[in-house]
């Protein structure tokens, strides 16, 4: 038991999207993740797949070693597909806007269903568990205070990004080469997922120690979109924030300087 419902019908919505992931045996469950999908925050997991002949390349200039790739494919496009295929459910659970803070309840009932499960193989991070994704300690749904009412942003990952050997892979989304990535884990220990909701914090003013493991509210100026994330992650200096490509595309893509105003959450 890992949660309860007051409506059967979503209790048994859920159990039977579970269902479907859990009997595909390629799958990664290490990705069960919170997510938006264009209209609620909710519970994913992307059909991040092993054994199926797919290879994520990082960024590594050793030419010919086995070092240079992971195995599975950790960046896919598709965050929530609810689907009678085992194959492609991706859907979980959405959260109801009448929760409070429901960025931080699909975070909780990820990490519920997290902790009840067995991996089908190690992780990205070499882990054979399924650890719990680290819980901010500024749960409310107001904001504490504004961090800045314009700075830069930019993206953190991108599905193409790693899907070619080499330094980089194409990617025709943002019109030239994606850098390949150093390693698939975060700065808080965490692997990292584009359909995620988390984001990177400049150097600059402190921000990234400042905010490290904290949720911040990013508003994206031309649109007044907004999305909740976590940072997890150190953009370089004068980078203002980077969001995940699924938090960055949730809020029209801002892209560049003043083109967001970044808040702390309570």
């Amino acid at each position: 038991m890992v949660n309860g419902y007051t409506s059967s019908s979503t209790a048994n919505t859920v159990r039977d999207r579970l269902n479907r992931i859990f009997s595909d045996s390629n799958r990664d469950l290490d990705f069960i993740t919170p997510s938006y999908n264009g209209t609620n925050y909710v519970v994913c997991c992307p059909k991040v797949k092993k054994n199926i002949g797919e290879k994520t390349y990082f960024y590594d200039t050793t030419s010919g070693t086995s070092s240079n790739y992971h195995s599975e494919k950790l960046y896919e496009p598709t965050n929530w597909n609810n689907s009678s295929s085992s194959g492609n459910q991706t859907a979980i659970l959405e959260i109801g806007s009448s929760v409070t803070a429901p960025c931080d309840g699909a975070l909780r009932i990820a990490n519920l269903i997290r902790s009840a499960i067995n991996l089908n193989f190690s992780g990205a991070a070499g882990r054979n568990d399924c650890a719990q994704l680290s819980s901010p300690s500024n749960k409310d749904s107001s904001v504490d205070k504004v961090i800045a009412d314009k700075a830069r942003c930019d993206f953190y990952g991108v599905p193409c990004q790693g899907s070619m050997p080499g330094t980089t892979s194409s990617c025709p989304e943002i019109g030239y080469p994606a850098q390949n990535i150093l390693n698939a884990t975060t700065g808080i220990g965490e692997v990292f997922h584009p359909q995620d909701l988390t984001a990177a914090m400049t150097t600059s003013n402190s921000w990234s120690s400042l905010y490290r493991n904290k949720y911040v509210k990013v508003t994206n100026r031309s649109n007044s979109k907004s999305i909740v994330v976590k940072i997890t992650d150190t953009a370089p200096a004068n980078k203002g924030v980077e969001l995940s490509y699924r938090a960055r595309a949730t809020i029209g893509k801002p892209s560049g300087v003043d083109t967001v105003k970044i808040e702390l959450m309570k």
